[in-house]
């Protein structure tokens, strides 16, 4: 009976432990990354196809449709976490600061007829920033190197101006595969193998 009790005890535990554990991202990773990539490279090839001026707008669809699932998402993981940590607050703090300031910056540039110039270039960065930001603090590699990626390849965006800078909605979605899809799906891979659990 004791060795029963003993057992159960155990198995409760670690039920908690399961719910107690920090949400890793993964999820937010892939939607954001999978809206990102494709509503942008939408957009490339409609602008390439058309160049009707509407067609600078399509990435709004993405915070459409992302900001709701995001909102889902996170509810989801703050109801099975019972303890948030400060590491994980940070993290997003900065997502929600990122999220706001790209939609933001998006609409205002848009407006102010600098798209082109500024928009894409600062979201790849904010973008690359991020990614980086949450593997150091997940101790995640393929976050840190996807985040460093996404933020040169930001960083270089701000060189595609003139003629160019239709090729910065191409490199906007080059860097949601790389810092977000990619260390996405090998997060949720390697949580799901038991290899990461923060």
């Amino acid at each position: 009976m004791e060795q029963f009790d003993a057992l159960e005890v155990i198995a409760r535990t670690r039920g908690k432990v399961e719910m107690d554990k920090v949400p890793t991202g993964e999820n937010i990773f892939l939607l954001w990354g999978i809206l990102t990539a494709s509503f942008f490279l939408i957009q490339f090839a409609l602008w390439m196809a058309l160049r009707q001026p509407w067609c600078m707008w399509i990435w709004t669809g993405a915070v459409v449709i992302g900001w709701p699932w995001m909102i889902i998402i996170l509810r989801r993981d703050h109801n099975r976490t019972h303890n948030r940590t400060h590491e994980a607050k940070i993290i997003l703090d900065y997502w929600i600061f990122a999220g706001a300031a790209c939609a933001i910056g998006g609409f205002a540039f848009g407006l102010a007829d600098m798209f082109e110039l500024f928009a894409i270039p600062f979201i790849s960065l904010l973008v690359g920033i991020g990614a980086f930001v949450t593997g150091e603090v997940n101790r995640f590699r393929p976050k840190v190197i996807g985040g460093l990626a996404g933020a040169a390849i930001g960083i270089g965006s701000f060189l595609l101006q003139g003629d160019l800078w239709v090729w910065q909605m191409l490199a906007l979605a080059v860097v949601a595969v790389v810092s977000l899809v990619i260390p996405g799906f090998l997060c949720k891979k390697s949580v799901k193998n038991g290899i990461q659990g923060s």
